[in-house]
């Protein structure tokens, strides 16, 4: 008993000795701030995309330019055979990406669009030749066809190098 004790003290101890030495402020009471071009440890725990791959982060900022990322869920898919991402942005939009970043899903909340921007080439041009007048609502990537949700309720199903192959009603 008495050496639990001792154990359980010490680790106390240590801990404390750690949370000291990480502190901002010197033992004279003095701030040592952070040195320039170092990161705000607080500051980068609390941004939602750093645990995000490099490629999803390009990817929002290339397609979403004007939204920033709330909120990050690092879950765990047997579908897509590990990691994946669920991001909600500040307009409204909700992207899933797998491990390497690669985009699975993207929704829009009623009333919101999509940009054609995050749609393969042939896919784009299908959507303006076809329906010039209509909203995206969704996306949806699976294993062997991409999905198009429209805002008049209409799905356009392609192949995944974007060729058309039928509506679903």
């Amino acid at each position: 008993m008495k050496k639990l004790l001792i154990i359980g003290s010490a680790l106390l101890f240590l801990a404390c000795n750690s949370q000291n030495k990480n502190a901002n402020t010197t033992d004279s009471g003095s701030t040592s701030g952070i040195e320039a071009g170092e990161k705000d440890p607080a500051i980068a725990a609390n941004n939602p995309a750093d645990v995000l791959p490099d490629v999803a982060k390009k990817f929002v900022a290339e397609h979403f330019p004007d939204a920033t990322i709330l909120n990050v869920d690092n879950k765990q898919s047997p579908i897509t055979d590990g990691t994946v991402f669920e991001v909600k942005l500040s307009d409204k939009t909700e992207i899933d990406f797998d491990k390497d970043g690669e985009w699975r899903e993207i929704n829009a909340e009623d009333g919101v669009a999509l940009p054609l921007s995050v749609l393969p080439t042939n896919i784009q041009d299908y959507v303006k030749k076809n329906y010039a007048n209509v909203q995206v609502l969704s996306v949806d990537k699976e294993m062997d066809y991409i999905a198009v949700d429209l805002a008049n309720d209409t799905d356009l199903i392609f192949d995944l190098d974007g060729n058309f192959l039928r509506i679903d009603k």
